[in-house]
């Protein structure tokens, strides 16, 4: 395959010898009929809309540079021998690139209409299907005016004319046709740029190589962009554009600007998608691409009073893409984006800062565990600034030291979640990492050490289970529980008999009786006693999987004030003894942990 490069003056040149169809010997381009129709959107973020608003926004930029080429992307071509009306001539076969060479005779012709012009594209588009809708509405001046004249309604009413690619190419004339008429002063100027310093590259397929094959490999698998595809496209060619010179080797440059442009990206989301990273920074909000997220957050970074990103538009169209086209100053823009991800990575490396941002955002109920929280720290003119931050942050988040003995499950899941977490993240005279992605993943969360309803799931108590139950209520057992407890099997109703005893206890809902476990943990866990419970921690750790350490502790029984060390057995002295070890071992404010590298 090579590739030339061809000013649209000459890409539609049969006659000199710079004309890309005079040195391929044809007359004109065969738009194939396995090509699909004509389908470029003409709606404010449509694709003609956005070739208009780039040619002309080039053209304005020469007054500030001398830097005047604008390259468009690639068409590729086939020379071809067609049999036309009997007549057999050279075609140059558009097998990729056919809506951009139409959407620029489209542009040609109007201007032509509208300068009185001589229209340089007539007659050099020959469709397989629908050819003569362009040679009787658009490639002379009086039926173009006519055509955009009409509205789609008096058009239709033509059966010929009553289909969608119509319907696409009478929208991209009549967009044109506006779009040109304001800009009446300078048209004249803008054309003669159109036709020498907009560029295409021509990349032309050997003639043996079978034209569908080609096409299917080009556009195969094809889906619509994502917003962060585009955002890629704009920045990667405006950028590149900054950077043009007037020669064919400066385009070379600037290939090898966008490729390298290009690389970065990708470095820049494969990290962005990383589960570690979009768990930690991008998970708001649920799934999503993390690059998505992370371009928000730039754009955050750069909003200002003139141009902010417009939150009311749909999805559809693409509200985060139109902030940065209007932004204009890509080179910012990419270099913002690669500031904030290495500030970000730096972060996530930091063991210290990553526990201080960790707790913060994956503690139960958390507030911030969105962008604009990132968005505060990264306004922190330092790590001391961000640290002290974070700190003041996380101890709004944990309750006052003086009111953890009196948390209740149900009543104060946030804090009583806030405390057992922060146990494990802020752990006295070490500095740890913690696993927020496992911890995320596995959906760590409340459970009672000694359970509320001993007997749910079908389980049936054995002594061991109905001594604990015993000891537990201590003084609190009646004669009634005592008969039940004593029966082989309980209904639900004398079930409750005792579940009711247990709850009345205060200390049974107290920190003193509570861990974090995964939800996997707690379901086949059930009801189960400490000694199940332990078992299933156990066998995570055998795994290798994941466990807090603060949970680790509790069912190893290594909290040193612990007195009881039945490893079978969780009593009502444990809960006032892990009370206590909470009391002391809490930290309210983590700045008192020395942050040490890995």
């Amino acid at each position: 395959m090579t590739e030339l490069i061809f000013s649209i003056n000459d890409i539609f040149n049969d006659e000199s010898q710079e004309g890309c169809l005079t040195q391929y010997g044809c007359k004109s381009y065969h738009i194939p009929a396995y090509q699909r129709g004509y389908k470029w959107s003409s709606q404010p973020n449509g694709a003609v809309s956005i070739l208009l608003k780039d040619l002309w926004n080039a053209f304005e930029s020469i007054k500030e540079n001398q830097r005047k080429e604008f390259y468009l992307q690639y068409i590729t071509v086939k020379k071809c021998k067609l049999k036309i009306e009997d007549k057999e001539d050279n075609f140059l076969e558009v097998i990729d690139g056919q809506q951009r060479l139409t959407t620029l005779s489209i542009i040609i012709s109007v201007l032509s209409m509208q300068l009185e012009e001589n229209n340089f594209s007539d007659g050099k588009l020959h469709y397989a299907i629908r050819q003569n809708f362009f040679s009787e509405n658009i490639y002379e001046k009086e039926d173009l005016q006519n055509l955009v004249e009409k509205k789609w309604h008096e058009l239709s009413t033509n059966p010929d004319y009553n289909k969608q690619d119509i319907y696409y190419l009478h929208s991209a004339t009549c967009n044109a046709n506006e779009f040109f008429k304001e800009k009446n002063s300078e048209l004249r100027g803008f054309f003669e740029y159109l036709k020498n310093y907009v560029k295409l590259i021509v990349n032309s397929v050997e003639p043996h190589v079978e034209s569908e094959t080609v096409f299917k490999n080009l556009n195969s698998n094809k889906v619509p962009l994502t917003e962060a595809e585009l955002i890629k496209g704009l920045i990667i060619t405006k950028v590149g554009r900054n950077k043009q010179l007037e020669t064919i080797r400066s385009f070379r440059e600037i290939i090898e600007v966008r490729n390298t442009l290009g690389r970065r990206w990708d470095e820049i989301s494969k990290w962005a998608n990383k589960p570690e990273i979009k768990s930690f920074y991008f998970k708001e909000a649920g799934a999503g691409d993390g690059i998505s997220k992370l371009l928000q957050l730039v754009a955050m970074c750069l909003e200002n009073e003139k141009n902010k990103v417009d939150h009311k538009s749909p999805a559809k169209e693409y509200p985060l893409f139109n902030f940065y086209n209007k932004f204009q100053d890509f080179a910012l823009i990419g270099q913002k984006l690669n500031d904030i991800q290495s500030i970000l990575n730096d972060w996530h490396i930091d063991d210290h800062i990553h526990n201080l941002i960790g707790f913060c955002r994956f503690v139960k109920g958390s507030k911030y565990n969105n962008l604009e929280f990132l968005k505060t720290c990264l306004d922190c003119e330092d790590k001391s600034a961000l640290k002290v931050h974070l700190n003041s942050t996380i101890t709004e988040i944990l309750p006052k030291k003086e009111t953890i003995p009196v948390l209740k499950y149900k009543v104060d899941d946030n804090e009583l979640h806030a405390v057992l977490l922060s146990l494990s993240v802020f752990v006295k005279g070490i500095q740890v990492r913690f696993n927020f992605h496992e911890f995320s993943e596995q959906n760590w969360s409340l459970e009672h050490i000694f359970p509320q309803s001993p007997e749910g799931k079908n389980a049936i108590l054995n002594n061991e289970q109905k001594e604990a139950i015993r000891d537990m209520l201590g003084k609190e057992i009646t004669k009634e529980i005592q008969t039940v407890l004593d029966k082989p099997l309980r209904t639900d109703v004398e079930k409750l008999v005792y579940y009711n005893a247990l709850q009345e206890m205060g200390p049974l809902n107290s920190i003193g009786n509570m861990c974090l476990l995964t939800s996997g943990d707690n379901s086949s866990n059930g009801c189960g006693f400490f000694k199940e419970k332990r078992m299933n921690v156990l066998n995570l750790i055998q795994k290798g999987s994941f466990v807090p350490k603060h949970t680790f502790d509790i069912f190893s029984k290594m909290l040193p004030k612990l007195e009881n060390h039945d490893l079978s057995l969780w009593s009502m002295s444990d809960i006032t003894k892990h009370t206590e070890h909470i009391l002391e071992n809490i930290i309210i404010n983590p700045s008192t942990i020395e942050s040490r590298k890995i």
